[in-house]
Order: C-alpha cells, then sequence, then structure tokens
C-alpha cells in the first residue's frame, strides 16, 4: 500500500513538511535536553502549537534600555494555560512550579526564574493591548489557510459569563411624536437607521465594528429547551469553517444582538479564507445579511424567523409538510437541508473553547483582557483543529 503525500502545491504541504520536521528533528532534540524518554499528549500538544503560533514575532519592546523582561516566556505561558485548560493564572503559576517540562517549554529554567502574579498582570495587560493572540490568530490563518477552499462558513454567538457588574447606558429620551400629517413647513426628524442599515453604507469592518458595543450587558437568550437564559457579561461571535476551525472571532457586549456582528464577521471571514456558502441560523434573518452574503460571492443558507407573522408562519408551516411528505415517500426535497446541518461545526467550537481549553470561567475584567483570553484560546483551536487535517 503506498503513502499517500500531498503535492507540493497542495494548500497544507507547509503544515505537513513542518509536522514532519518536528517528528523527525525538534522531538527527539528536546527529549534528550529535558532528559525525559517520552512526552505527554498535552505536552506533545503545546510544543506542536507553540511552533505553528510564533507568537514571539508580534512582541515588540519599545524601551532600549532596561528592556522590560519575561515578555515573550509569559505569551508562551498563557498558550500553555490554555492547552492545558486552566482557569486562572495562580493555577497556572502552582503547575509551572511542579511541571519542570512545561517551565522549560515556556522559557523559565528555575522555579525563581516564574513571576509573580501580579507581574503576570501587568504581562497580560501589555499583551491584550498589543492583541497579539488576535495578530498571531491571523497570521496563521494568512500562511497556512488561505489559499484552501473550503464550503461551509457556519457563524454564531457564545455567551461568555462575566464577574461583572452591567455598565447603564443613559438613553435619549425620545420626543413623543405628534400624531397626523405635518403642518406646512414642519420638518421632522427621520426614524433613526437601525444598526444593519447602517453598516450596509460602510466599507471597512472597522467602521462596522464601531457601532458594536464592548461594554459589559445583560443578555438574554432561549436555549435549545425553549427556556430563557439570562447571564451578565458578554458574546463571543465566531465563523467557523470545515474542520471545525475558527478563522474569525470578535467579542461584544452581552446585550448585542447576534445580527448586529454578522456583517463585519462575513467581510472579515472572506478576506482570509475562500469559501462557498454561509450558513447561520434564524437569529440572522434579514435580507440585509442575505444581499450582503451574496454581493460577497457566496451563498446565503439561513433559517427563517417567523417573527411573529402570520405570513412567515405559514410559509414555515407550508415547508415543513412538504419535507414530512417527501421524507415519507423516501424522496430528497433539496440538498438546502444538508447542508444546513453543517452549522453544527461552530458549536462544537464552542464546546472546545470552554470545555477544552480553558475559557468556561473567566475571572478577568474589561473587554479588553476579556478578549484576549478568548483569542488565546481561538488561536489553540484553530491550530489544534488544522493540524488534524494532515495527519
Amino acid at each position: 500500500m503506498k503513502t499517500i503525500v500531498p503535492k507540493t502545491s497542495s494548500p497544507f504541504s507547509k503544515i505537513l513538511n513542518r509536522l514532519l520536521n518536528l517528528e523527525h528533528s525538534l522531538f527527539p532534540q528536546l527529549k534528550e535536553t529535558l532528559r525525559v524518554e517520552e512526552l505527554s499528549s498535552k505536552e506533545h500538544k503545546l510544543i506542536t502549537i507553540l511552533d505553528f503560533a510564533e507568537i514571539e514575532k508580534h512582541i515588540t519592546v519599545i524601551s532600549i534600555t532596561n528592556t522590560p523582561k519575561d515578555r515573550e516566556e509569559c505569551a508562551r505561558a498563557f498558550i500553555a494555560k490554555s492547552v492545558y485548560n486552566l482557569q486562572t493564572t495562580r493555577d497556572l503559576i502552582d503547575r509551572l512550579r511542579i511541571d519542570r517540562t512545561l517551565r522549560l517549554l515556556c522559557g523559565w529554567r528555575y522555579q525563581r526564574d516564574i513571576p509573580s502574579e501580579s507581574k503576570f498582570s501587568r504581562i497580560f495587560h501589555e499583551l491584550s493591548a498589543m492583541k497579539i493572540a488576535q495578530k498571531s490568530h491571523e497570521q496563521f490563518v494568512s500562511e497556512y489557510l488561505k489559499e484552501k477552499l473550503f464550503f461551509y462558513n457556519a457563524s454564531d454567538a457564545t455567551k461568555i459569563p462575566l464577574r461583572e457588574k452591567v455598565i447603564k447606558i443613559e438613553k435619549e429620551k425620545i420626543k413623543p411624536k405628534k400624531r397626523g400629517r405635518p403642518k406646512k413647513g414642519e420638518v421632522r426628524e427621520p426614524i433613526k437607521p437601525k444598526i444593519l442599515e447602517q453598516q450596509e453604507k460602510m466599507q471597512t469592518v472597522e467602521e462596522k465594528l464601531t457601532l458594536v458595543s464592548t461594554t459589559c450587558g445583560a443578555g438574554i437568550k432561549q436555549n435549545s429547551k425553549g427556556n430563557r437564559e439570562v447571564w451578565i457579561g458578554g458574546k463571543l461571535h465566531i465563523s467557523a469553517v470545515d474542520g471545525d476551525i475558527p478563522i474569525t472571532a470578535f467579542y461584544s457586549g452581552a446585550n448585542v444582538h447576534d445580527s448586529s456582528v454578522a456583517l463585519p464577521l462575513m467581510q472579515e471571514t472572506s478576506k482570509r479564507v475562500n469559501y462557498l456558502y454561509d450558513v447561520q441560523d434564524a437569529g440572522y434573518d434579514a435580507d440585509i445579511i442575505r444581499d450582503f452574503s451574496m454581493k460577497l460571492g457566496h451563498r446565503p443558507l439561513i433559517d427563517i424567523n417567523p417573527k411573529n407573522s402570520k405570513e412567515l408562519k405559514a410559509k414555515v408551516e407550508l415547508i415543513k409538510h412538504e419535507k414530512d411528505t417527501f421524507k415519507y415517500l423516501n424522496m430528497q426535497l433539496d440538498l438546502d437541508k444538508e447542508h444546513y446541518n453543517q452549522r453544527s461545526m461552530v458549536e462544537r467550537v464552542n464546546k472546545y473553547l470552554k470545555d477544552d481549553f480553558g475559557c468556561d470561567k473567566i475571572y478577568y475584567q474589561g473587554a479588553t483582557k476579556v478578549a484576549s483570553v478568548l483569542a488565546f484560546g481561538i488561536l489553540s483551536i484553530c491550530i489544534h483543529q488544522s493540524l488534524k487535517l494532515v495527519i
């Protein structure tokens, strides 16, 4: 039986060549340096993610004299915190003190070299302001996934509970509208357009995101069982492609509607990779989103939200009846249902982020730090899931 190796022009040839280099050169050398017979699965996973992330490239040191220390080591340690599914910095420091291999992989030789918890906090504040994890994630996607054509891009938002207080925003008092037609010469204030309508006229992703609030808010969401869930904190909006690979992620307040981040998500994901279908649930049901998806050259598959409309309810019931009839006759009505079922991959990314990569409980405060914690998790998942395509 012949071993099938991708051609040099294959989009994943770079990943495969680098993995082979790790297996045949780096891992044996590390075993000899660390004086261990075998590396554990966690250590193997961490070394691979650290090698592909190359997070040190994005750390800039401004000071010429009195150069700040431990920046690169702490950046690697925060990736390790995500890979080892550690919830707090204190847990990370305790693990570094007892785990010699992990300590050496991060860059500290002795226990006394490990920074204090307060220094970890200060360095994390600097790394969050520089968006180190976000830049590394974007660089990995650009280098290894940009030339690959994917079928589906599934978008969804997941709740991020935080230990913060809701920031109350004073709303402008709306003057009651006068009844009837305006008098001759009377000028009335126009109705303020919705966020989607404003974003439709904007060109860049940065402009669209200026309308999205990142302050801590209260969110209400209906779960799969029909019960309402209330939480205080934020949301992480994720776009994931085939193979459960997260390509783009934006953080917002919990009170932001999912559809408010749909346009920047699709636009940024289209810049980074090529794909065919935009798959989204009923929360993204809007003509503006469908038109924008087709404008980018994709086919939108968005579930219908009745919105208490009798016409839409009747349409949904008719579609359901047709599907049940064709299923009874053992015939396939169309392939859209099979395509739409691929939306579950973004749900799996949410599961990996919270259950396997240390983002189940976040104790940091402030949108910048919370977004950075989530970005380290997204970076680790992106690399880990991408490697599965060639292993």
